[in-house]
């Protein structure tokens, strides 16, 4: 039997046309591979989600003003082990090589097999396009982006440049790892509408803010609220409060981390959650020794947007024309609490981190498709100064058609973050046009005007 598509993570490696000369691949042009750095940067903790310099400061902004929660779903518990249950794996033809082989031929990549089968491949023509383009026309440090079709797990597109990898857990999962820390809050029973109160900032976490203060905890989020604005006090004092590391380490597991991601190979995200104290606070806000590939990432974003269940990733759509199934699938949350963390993450775009990179002469880029998502944001500063940054996200949040994961790796010197990115691909996917404006250009813009006096 062919080898499983389990290697459809796999031919992402070789698989970018970040260096492509053209904006589109013409007709018989085979997707230009990208030379590989693989990165393990030092991580600083210090202020965690904060991104110096002040330019940086404005990547993903923040909400304009702190806004009352919305009414998300109302959870009900259910067994650890129920949302487990693994259909089984479909054998489909090898990914990897037939991607590196692909040819665009009209409206779709095509390669044949070893035993002469035309297959069609998954990855769309216009959105990969789209995404070469705009890692070419900004060149960070490096970036990836991959999305995927929630339904059936099929990658629409995937792109890398410079030290970006989307198979690579070699990021810092920062705020991202709030969805799991969510998810665990809510199957523990936590209401999405109850409120945390906190002294000394949303962004600064040190073991005293911790402590609750009637005198000085004069400022509350809601648990929604606090997922929206990506506040790191919120979820370690709810962390501390209502969950062990135990919990938050099977929390984890059901999201694929420490584990294999079905039976694809491709390295696992590794999040060490330690047991109690300010580490483990850390770790649950996101900022502890957590790992993510963008692959990966995506495959979070999916199973939310998915009531619960990833889809094993793929990129074979048709075998001499006839379609491909589904392959394997997984359940990693139950309804309940997928749904509520959807509600949750519609917050992070239209009110929270994500609202300034999702909005043009201010109107959604989008217009009335609601999209759901999460920013991530870290900083090193062992070595050279390195800024990282995450969306994942879904769209439309109540029926996605398309869930997309993008990371970018900045210096002090930065033109775009992965929120603006994200924005492009789910556009272009759902809507079509020209790449928009970054928010970031508008910013430094602005930055240039000469001062008087």
């Amino acid at each position: 039997m062919p080898a499983l598509i389990a290697a459809a993570s796999a031919a992402v490696v070789l698989a970018f046309a970040a260096h492509a000369q053209h904006d589109t691949p013409g007709p018989g042009e085979t997707p230009p591979a990208i030379d590989k750095q693989e990165t393990t940067p030092g991580e600083q903790m210090g202020e965690p989600d904060e991104l110096s310099p002040a330019d940086i400061a404005n990547a993903v902004g923040e909400a304009e003003a702190e806004l009352d929660a919305g009414v998300p779903a109302e959870i009900h518990q259910v067994p650890a082990a129920a949302t487990n249950a693994v259909v089984q794996h479909v054998d489909h033809p090898q990914g990897l090589a037939l991607w590196k082989k692909a040819k665009l031929t009209g409206d779709g990549y095509f390669a044949k097999t070893a035993d002469g089968k035309q297959v069609r491949l998954t990855v769309e023509p216009k959105l990969q396009a789209s995404m070469e383009k705009l890692l070419r026309m900004y060149k960070p440090v490096g970036a990836a982006v991959v999305a995927l079709d929630p339904k059936t797990g099929k990658i629409l597109a995937l792109a890398e440049i410079g030290e970006g990898s989307v198979i690579k857990p070699a990021y810092p999962a920062a705020s991202v790892f709030k969805i799991v820390t969510g998810a665990a809050l809510l199957e523990k029973g936590i209401n999405p509408d109850a409120e945390t109160c906190y002294h000394g900032g949303i962004r600064r976490l040190v073991g005293k803010l911790l402590e609750d203060k009637p005198n000085l905890d004069r400022r509350c989020l809601s648990l929604s609220m606090a997922m929206a604005r990506s506040a790191n006090v919120v979820f370690a004092k709810m962390a501390v409060k209502h969950l062990d590391g135990e919990e938050l380490r099977r929390s984890a597991e059901r999201f694929l981390f420490n584990r294999p991601i079905f039976d694809q190979p491709m390295e696992q995200s590794r999040a060490e959650i330690p047991d109690e104290g300010l580490d483990f606070a850390k770790s649950a806000a996101g900022f502890g020794e957590v790992k993510l590939s963008p692959m990966h990432a995506a495959l979070i974003a999916a199973s939310v947007g998915n009531g619960g269940v990833a889809m094993e990733p793929s990129l074979i759509d048709a075998v001499d024309g006839e379609k491909e199934d589904p392959t394997g699938s997984m359940r990693l949350l139950n309804v309940e609490t997928a749904g509520a963390l959807r509600d949750m993450m519609k917050l992070t775009v239209s009110q929270g981190t994500a609202t300034s990179s999702f909005r043009e002469r201010r109107r959604m880029v989008l217009g009335d498709i609601e999209v759901a998502g999460k920013t991530g944001s870290m900083s090193t500063h062992k070595g050279p100064f390195k800024d990282y940054s995450w969306f994942v996200g879904f769209a439309p949040a109540d029926d996605p058609k398309i869930a997309v994961a993008a990371v970018v790796v900045n210096g002090l010197k930065w033109r775009i973050h992965a929120p603006y990115i994200a924005r492009e691909a789910l556009k272009a996917y759902l809507v079509g046009g020209p790449l928009g404006q970054p928010p970031v250009a508008r910013v430094k813009h602005y930055k240039r005007r000469k001062k008087h006096g």
